[in-house]
Formats: structure tokens, sequence, C-alpha cells
């Protein structure tokens, strides 16, 4: 009976410390469920910016394709930098391969061109998402 009343006595404070314990368990699990769910949550919304930003790559591209087929040998081909709002824009380009024989005076050659004639290049960014497309022909 000595031996009951010494074993219960030493035992008093473990409830606590189990409750503790389990407390802290549950509260890890939570915090990282929630840090998942941050993240897929952060991630999908720069999916919506990505459209955004490769639409103003696409508009970049196109403006320098119209000013291209567009104009004569004197005029001045522009590079591109333009903002739609107050958070979309681009900067595009065009450069002449080296082995082409339409290229105009105005437009740099560049030796980094593989295309046939041109290289049109354009970068749309939007919300600090970046989305480049380039055309070769």
């Amino acid at each position: 009976m000595i031996k009951k009343k010494l074993f219960l006595k030493n035992q008093k404070g473990i409830a606590i410390l189990f409750i503790i314990l389990i407390t802290g368990v549950i509260f890890t699990i939570a915090l990282g469920i929630n840090s998942i769910s941050v993240q897929q949550t952060k991630m999908m919304g720069e999916v919506g910016h990505s459209v955004v930003s490769f639409y103003a790559a696409d508009s970049g591209a196109e403006a320098q394709l119209y000013d291209l087929f567009k104009r004569s040998e004197s005029q001045h081909l522009p590079s591109y930098t333009e903002a739609f709002s107050n958070t979309a824009s681009f900067d595009s380009y065009v450069t002449c391969s080296n082995s082409a024989v339409s290229c105009f005076n105005n437009i740099p050659r560049s030796t980094n061109c593989s295309a046939g004639n041109y290289c049109v290049g354009s970068v749309g960014k939007y919300q600090e998402v970046k989305r480049a497309i380039e055309i070769k022909y």
C-alpha cells in the first residue's frame, strides 16, 4: 500500500506534460498545413499574373512585327517600352541575323539570332512576373 501511494504521488504532473506535448504536436501540424495552403494560394494568384505578362509580351512582339512590315528602308525601327497601366508593361526588340540578305541598315545585326532573317523578341512584366516571346523567321 505504501508503494502504491508513493507511485501515485510521483505521477501527479504527468497529465499536464502529456497535454503540453499533444498540444505542441497539434499546433505544429496546423502550422505546416497553414504554410502549405498559403503557398498554394500565392501560386494560384501568380498564374493569373503570368497570363497578363504573356499577353503584354505578345503585344510588344506584334508591335515590332507591324513596324517591321509597314516601314520603308529609310525609316527607323523603334524599340518599344510601353506601359499599359500602372503595372503591366513590355520591352521589345528586333535584331537581324548575319546571314540575312533582307536586313535594313538601321536594324542591328546579332550573332545570337539563329533565324533566316530576323529575331523579334519581347518581355512582358506584370506584378513581378515576367514572360518572354521570341519570334524567329
